[in-house]
């Protein structure tokens, strides 16, 4: 009857040996996996917050742009150079919500 005991218990130790290396190595692929997702996370944040600071630097050179196409067809119904800066550059103001004219081939 001893025999039988003893065997059984070096059995069961034999069965949590390789359960525990599974168990080790499956943690161990997720804690890789977490990690890797915790950095794609702060990636997927810094390029969000570049694009962003990138689409408020386009809108205030946009603005800017606008403003000095603006004056430059104002001032060129008074002034000759800047109704040739105009007129060779194709400058146009398109009414708001109207899509742009294509640009003009040389």
């Amino acid at each position: 009857m001893n025999d039988q005991n003893s065997s059984s218990e070096g059995s069961s130790c034999f069965c949590a040996g390789p359960l525990l290396v599974v168990l080790g190595a499956w943690l161990l692929v997720n804690l890789v996996q977490l990690l890797s997702l915790i950095q794609e996370a702060r990636a997927v944040s810094a390029t969000t917050a570049n694009a962003q600071q990138a689409m408020s630097r386009y809108k205030l050179v946009s603005d800017k742009l606008e403003n000095v196409a603006k004056d430059l067809i104002n001032l060129s119904r008074t002034n000759s150079e800047a109704k040739e800066i105009v007129t060779q550059f194709n400058i146009q103001m398109n009414s708001p919500g109207a899509m742009p004219a294509a640009p003009a081939k040389k």
